[in-house]
Parts: C-alpha cells; sequence; structure tokens
C-alpha cells in the first residue's frame, strides 16, 4: 500500500487528532510522504505523524478556536524537529521527546528528510494538576535521561502495538503521565528562572506556578508572593496588568479540571460523582461550584455526562 498521502487529506487528519495545527507544504508540493495515524493509551489519545512538509505551525488563531486544552508529548523517532515554543528553540533528535502547550504558538520545523514523530496528548488541567513540580514546556528531554527510554517503552508496547493490542489497565496510564511528570520536572525552576521583570513575562509565571498547584490547599496569594520572592501587594499588581485577578484566575482554571475529569470519567463504566470532583480540586461551597460552572460552561455540571464538549474537533 502507498504511504503517499495528498497534501489536503494529511492535513485534515492531523486536524483531525491534534486540533488546529497546520500542516505547511512545500512549495508546490501536493502529496505528503507519509500518514497521521490515531491510537489509544486507555483514554488518552495518541498520534503517529510521519511526512515531509516544510511545517506544522500553532498560530494564535488556532488556539483561540479549539474548545479542548492539552499538553502534547511529542517522541522523535525519526528524522530531526526543529521546534520553536514558550520562549525557546529546540533540535529534537531521535529518542528525544519535548512537552508542547496547545494554549501557546508553537513551529515546527521538519528536516529535509521525511520525519516520524508521536504526540502523547495529555488533558492540560489535568496534567499539570497533578505535578507538585514546575514542568519544563519547551525544553527537551534528551535520549540519555534515566525516564526517556522507559516512558517510549511504554508508549510503543501499549499504543503503537497494531499486530496484538494489549489491554492498558487504568494503572498503566497514570504510570505513564507520573513518569512524564518525573522526567519534565525540576524542583529549582522557579529559584533559578524566576526574574522578576516584564509585566507579561510576570503575570506568565504566576498562572504557570497556580496551575502546577491548583489543588493544594496552600495556594494563595501569600504562598504566591513567597515563591516569586515578592510582596502580596506586588502579587495583586501582577494580576492587574494581566487584567484578571487571583480568585478568578484559580476559580476559572479549577472549572477547566473538573470539566476535564468528568470528561475522563464518561469513558468508565463508574462515573465519578460530581461532588467528589469538584472537592477534590480544591471547592468548598458547591452552590458557588455549580453557579460558577454554568457561568463558564454554559450548563449546569449535571448536564456535563450529555451537553458538555465531546473529545472530538470541531
Amino acid at each position: 500500500m502507498s504511504n503517499s498521502t495528498h497534501v489536503d487529506d494529511w492535513q485534515e487528519d492531523l486536524h483531525g487528532i491534534c486540533g488546529h495545527y497546520y500542516g505547511v507544504a512545500k512549495p508546490g508540493q501536493r502529496t505528503v510522504n507519509g500518514r497521521v495515524g490515531t491510537y489509544k493509551f486507555d483514554t488518552l489519545d495518541v498520534a503517529s505523524v510521519t511526512g515531509d512538509v516544510h511545517s506544522i505551525k500553532r498560530s494564535h488563531e488556532g488556539i483561540r478556536r479549539d474548545d479542548s486544552e492539552h499538553i502534547f508529548c511529542l517522541f522523535q523517532m525519526s528524522g530531526q524537529l526543529n521546534v520553536r515554543h514558550n520562549n525557546n528553540r529546540v533540535i529534537l533528535k531521535p529518542c528525544e521527546s519535548l512537552l508542547l502547550d496547545s494554549t501557546k504558538e508553537a513551529e515546527l520545523y521538519f528536516s529535509e528528510s521525511a520525519c516520524h514523530l508521536i504526540s502523547l496528548h495529555m488533558p492540560r488541567s489535568t496534567f499539570l494538576a497533578a505535578n507538585r513540580n514546575e514542568v519544563q514546556i519547551g525544553h527537551k528531554m534528551r535520549a540519555a535521561h534515566p525516564m526517556a527510554a522507559s516512558i517510549l517503552q511504554q508508549i510503543k508496547e501499549y499504543a503503537l502495538n497494531e499486530t496484538q493490542r494489549v489491554a492498558v489497565s487504568r494503572a498503566s496510564s497514570d504510570m505513564l503521565l507520573s513518569m512524564i511528570q518525573i522526567g519534565f520536572s525540576n524542583v529549582d525552576n522557579v529559584d533559578r528562572n524566576y526574574h522578576p521583570g516584564v509585566n507579561e513575562d510576570r503575570f506568565q509565571f504566576t498562572i504557570q506556578l497556580i496551575e502546577s498547584h491548583l489543588t493544594e490547599e496552600e495556594l494563595s496569594l501569600d504562598w504566591l508572593a513567597d515563591r516569586m520572592r515578592i510582596s502580596r501587594r506586588q502579587v495583586q499588581r501582577v494580576f492587574q496588568e494581566g487584567n484578571d485577578s487571583f480568585a478568578k484566575a484559580v476559580r476559572s482554571r479549577r472549572l477547566k479540571l473538573v470539566a476535564e475529569k468528568l470528561s475522563t470519567s464518561r469513558a468508565h463504566s463508574r462515573p465519578a460523582r460530581i461532588s467528589e470532583v469538584a472537592y477534590s480540586v480544591g471547592f468548598r461551597d458547591l452552590s458557588n461550584f455549580n453557579r460558577g460552572f454554568k457561568e463558564q460552561f454554559g450548563y449546569c455540571p449535571r448536564d456535563h455526562f450529555t451537553s458538555g464538549p465531546d473529545a472530538g474537533r470541531a
């Protein structure tokens, strides 16, 4: 069977699994030497992307058009990928991996020969909230990293085994996410990399801290001030500079986390209780939670299983 795909079909397949990431063909290119395959790792989507296009890009317009937010864990299988993302420029070589944030712009430039990369799609709020350290978005994990081989083996064995599908237990996917979180974490990230200065950088860094500690009881303005080494009043100014507030930022992201957990729960025979999920992410007043959920999503939490967004892309 031919491995070539019409550019438009390749683009449509990429869009179907990855959302509004756009393939950019080379001048005059009509066919792509490769395909986009879709697989499952428990409830997580996995994309296997091969091709010889010029690049794949994620623009502000693409971010705006996608309702779902993900952290993509990219594994470079062959060829070379030049990545611009989260203020970093990285050359990804075979057996190296990188985390990509769907809420931020990205440019992935293919090498001259056809590339093969695997993308594991993790619900963004769930992934970040489960990680107690700051994961490094846009920084690569080298092939020599102690976790690299084990993570890739899990993906190959459970997600890409086409000849004999291996049953993936819930524990296996949880273990994989934990391995990825450990591999891309740096407990000294704040002290070494935070420099109070540019307004946009300060606000984005503050949001990153909130998302990484979203379910923790200690999350507060005072806690943020201590981590950022500035005063409580200065933290409030950071939110004002970003046209936001601490309370709104935390509530909005906790509501997104609840929605993600409910969506994941739909795939299991015994869906989680809404109240338990709300409490687990930090809500203490269910009336306030229900009201906020409807304001943010346009329907009540109990309607999420029938009215909420599905896993597909528009």
